[in-house]
């Protein structure tokens, strides 16, 4: 496993070998030869080669032949048997800079991205202190160019994130903030909320909004179900959820604005926003993994790893779940990523922290339970965690064409392993695939145009 950055030295290169990169240059002049790209232009797969002069992608055909004397001046990467994917776009994320480094920070979130395919993400704002400023958005944006990396961040919708005043989103917007949202809390006022929404729809901006209402879930620890009963924890209902999702939907109904529903966990949920889709509401959503992969069965032995905000459900809304992507409700895939230190999950489960770490498992755990268990085609499954997210974002991202930058994930799906907590970049291990069997890993990532990342 090798992470390669801007220390590259000015030494040379010999022969083609990923372990003899030296100089920078040639870390963004490669040839991907014999892989079987995923074209999410038109849901296809076909044998190419792709050649990337100074981090573009120039060409992508069959059998590319650049002479030999040119030839020893690119990294060639043997992408035989292996799938080339666009870099996976994680569209929600908590990288905890500024304000709580020591569980991540942008640098250690950049490798575990790296790590798991992913090229570009979008930021929370639920930060110390919180992305409500100006100058904060601008930091991130900054340390993004600085890290050669695509980072986006996502502003608060209200102040400080307390629901109380809208946050200045315009001069946010003006400072390159990508969307807005409260994520980790939740707007209780409803009149604050359709405000938002007018504000919204008048300056074109997207929302992601975090559904809970504090009332169904403010002592809550698990789902509301049989296992959070025999276990004795205080249990959160679906109606936490479903109550504002149906009241959002409503409201963005009345003022036209676009709404992104994340972290999507219950039946109901899913069964409203695929009713406001049918009659046109500009309603988008997200599920984890977790929510996929997992029942609430898993808490059985108090796991602190499986206690995230919203809970993992039943079976029941987990096989709804599981229908909402195959029929086009589920619009992505976003991990979530939640870290927190030893320190705050291994307590009680009531102690513990909410949240589980998901950029290094973002492909594997969706592949694992999507194509492998489910039927769902691997170039729906990369639509779901690259088109879709670019595409909701409104950014370019999420193909793989000539004349741009080249972000592409290469992936073995024959490889499988069962994931370990030493084998975690992300300075925070709280991971809720730890013990389990996954297939489908990342061997190489490509990011902005530059070999990052590779499991040779």
């Amino acid at each position: 496993m090798k992470f390669f950055n801007d220390s590259f030295s000015k030494n040379g290169f010999s022969n083609g070998n990923i372990n003899d990169i030296k100089d920078k240059d040639i870390a963004s002049n490669i040839i991907i030869k014999n892989g079987t790209l995923i074209n999410t232009e038109n849901n296809s797969k076909e044998k190419v080669d792709i050649l990337i002069e100074r981090g573009v992608i120039t060409r992508i055909g069959s059998d590319i032949d650049m002479g030999a004397s040119v030839r020893q001046n690119f990294l060639e990467i043997n992408a035989t048997d292996l799938f080339i994917c666009p870099g996976f776009f994680d569209m929600h994320v908590h990288l905890r800079e500024p304000g709580n480094e020591e569980e991540e920070n942008i640098k250690s979130g950049i490798r575990s991205a790296l790590r798991g395919g992913v090229t570009a993400l979008a930021c929370m704002p639920n930060t110390k202190p919180v992305l409500d400023d100006p100058y904060l958005i601008k930091y991130i944006k900054l340390a993004a160019i600085a890290n050669n990396f695509n980072i986006f961040p996502i502003a608060s919708m209200t102040k400080n994130i307390a629901g109380e005043k809208i946050a200045e989103l315009g001069l946010l917007k003006e400072a390159g903030a990508i969307a807005f949202s409260d994520d980790g809390h939740c707007v209780q006022n409803d009149k604050l909320m359709y405000e938002i929404m007018k504000y919204a729809t008048d300056m074109d901006l997207l929302l992601i909004l975090h559904e809970e209402d504090y009332d169904f879930s403010e002592t809550g620890l698990a789902h509301e179900g049989y296992y959070s009963s025999f276990l004795g924890l205080d249990g959160i209902s679906s109606f936490s959820e479903d109550l504002f999702v149906a009241r959002d939907i409503m409201f963005a109904k009345k003022t036209d604005a676009r709404i992104h529903i994340t972290h999507v966990s219950s039946k109901n949920a899913v069964e409203l926003i695929r009713k406001a889709k049918e009659e046109g509401v500009k309603v988008t959503c997200d599920v984890t993994p977790e929510h996929m992969f997992f029942n609430d069965s898993c808490i059985k032995d108090y796991d602190t790893n499986f206690k995230i905000k919203p809970p993992i459900r039943s079976e029941e809304d987990r096989k709804a779940i599981i229908d909402g992507i195959k029929d086009g409700t589920i619009d992505a895939i976003a991990s979530d990523h939640a870290p927190h230190l030893d320190i705050e999950k291994q307590v009680s489960f009531k102690e513990a922290a909410f949240g589980s770490i998901g950029l290094e498992t973002i492909f594997k755990a969706s592949f694992t339970k999507l194509c492998c268990e489910e039927g769902v085609s691997l170039e729906k499954l990369v639509c779901l965690i690259s088109k879709n997210p670019a595409k909701i974002l409104n950014t370019n991202l999420g193909s793989i064409k000539e004349n741009e930058l080249a972000n592409i994930s290469i992936v073995d799906l024959n490889l499988e392993d069962t994931y370990k907590k030493d084998l975690i970049v992300s300075k925070s291990k709280n991971s809720a695939f730890i013990g389990i069997n996954l297939k489908g890993e990342i061997i190489y990532t490509i990011s902005n145009g530059r070999l990052m990342y590779s499991n040779k």
